[in-house]
């Protein structure tokens, strides 16, 4: 029997750190590419009990690393959507009545007309962190 050591954790956080900036840095990372149940799509190895249950060290990788994508791809939802997304029985993914995605929007603050279908908001955020004189650890103290 082997008995499996805990990683660190802040280990395990500068994993998710690295592939959200990854998953960022990305230009096809566009608004509406995080529209969709990652869970679900997750699913497809975290569920395969070939994979899961395999001693080999590949297998145990992709199980850790797909955790971790989809750990990353939750938490940029949470941020673009204020939720992580999940498919209802009618495989739709329920938002509250009356909202829509930002990505969504078709006219700018002004009154003007826009599309923002391929708006990439985690971009734009990149550049107001880009700007601060903080480390991320000092902005959550805030």
């Amino acid at each position: 029997m082997k008995y499996i050591k805990p990683r660190l954790y802040h280990k395990v956080i500068k994993d998710i750190s690295n592939t959200v900036k990854k998953i960022i840095d990305d230009p096809r990372s566009l608004d509406r590419t995080f529209w969709t149940d990652f869970v679900e799509f997750s699913d497809v190895i975290l569920k395969d009990k070939s994979i899961t249950t395999s001693k080999d060290e590949f297998s145990k990788q992709m199980v850790e690393s797909s955790s971790i994508y989809m750990i990353s791809q939750m938490i940029l939802q949470l941020t673009l959507f204020h939720r992580v997304l999940r498919k209802t029985g009618e495989d739709e993914i329920p938002y509250p009545q009356d909202h829509q995605p930002y990505y969504l929007r078709q006219i700018d603050s002004k009154g003007n007309e826009k599309d923002f279908y391929d708006l990439h908001s985690l971009k734009l955020m990149g550049h107001h962190y880009d700007n601060e004189d903080k480390t991320l650890n000092e902005l959550m103290e805030d």
